[in-house]
């Protein structure tokens, strides 16, 4: 077996007919959601991430999927979460953003499309976001500070937005009603969140930096007194 470079060639394998016999009727939906959906994803680098809807997610039904993991691993694809209908519901309060992302940028495998129609619970997802940027913003201040000693300097711009740009999805949603079609969008309201070209003059270099924690912190402002009623 060899790695699956697209969506259509995932779509076009064994894996939907493979993931529907092995979970039988307790399969609602296997889809593809995550890093495999958003621009820069490398195919040979990242796996893909399949996640699942269940009838029973108990370790017993999923137990089979056990028998696919050699194949999986080879082919670059990985196993992750597995919900109930009802999981979901009760859950909805806790993880909102996770299943604003899974029902806005999603590919079925086999079985139903996961969470159509779904529309995130607004207060609970502010807060989501709220105390994902709060916790955010601890570490980019302790970043600052050893900026200077690393290596890639720039790297801390990756790294952060690798945190905050799934984030920023949700922001956008409370304040348009509206899931981004891409980061651009993103970047087009918050331009200091771009990562900046390269350069050797410090005092920009820092600047950017600077501007960057100002925005997020600005952000965090923002949706603290967000009025989503």
């Amino acid at each position: 077996m060899k790695k699956n470079l697209s969506i259509v060639e995932l779509q076009r394998s064994k894996w939907p007919g493979m993931l529907q016999q092995a979970l039988g009727d307790n399969l609602i939906s296997a889809f593809i959601h995550g890093d495999g959906l958003v621009e820069g994803f490398n195919a040979l680098e990242m796996p893909w991430t399949v996640s699942f809807i269940l009838r029973d997610n108990s370790t017993a039904s999923i137990k089979a999927l056990q028998n696919l993991l050699h194949d999986a691993k080879k082919e670059n694809i990985e196993f992750r979460y597995f919900f109930t209908l009802k999981e979901i519901q009760t859950s909805e309060d806790v993880f909102p953003l996770e299943f604003l992302h899974i029902a806005n940028r999603n590919v079925a495998l086999a079985g139903a499309k996961p969470l159509p129609n779904y529309e995130p619970n607004l207060e609970c997802l502010r807060l989501e976001c709220e105390r994902e940027l709060r916790g955010l913003l601890i570490h980019l201040r302790e970043a600052f500070l050893y900026i200077q000693q690393s290596r890639n300097p720039l790297g801390f711009f990756a790294r952060a937005n690798a945190t905050l740009l799934p984030i920023m999805y949700g922001v956008y949603y409370l304040i348009h009603r509206t899931y981004p079609e891409n980061h651009q969008q993103i970047f087009n309201e918050y331009p200091s969140l771009k990562a900046p070209i390269s350069s050797r003059n410090e005092k920009i270099f820092l600047d950017s930096i600077n501007n960057y924690i100002a925005t997020v912190t600005d952000i965090v402002n923002q949706v603290d007194t967000m009025d989503v009623v």
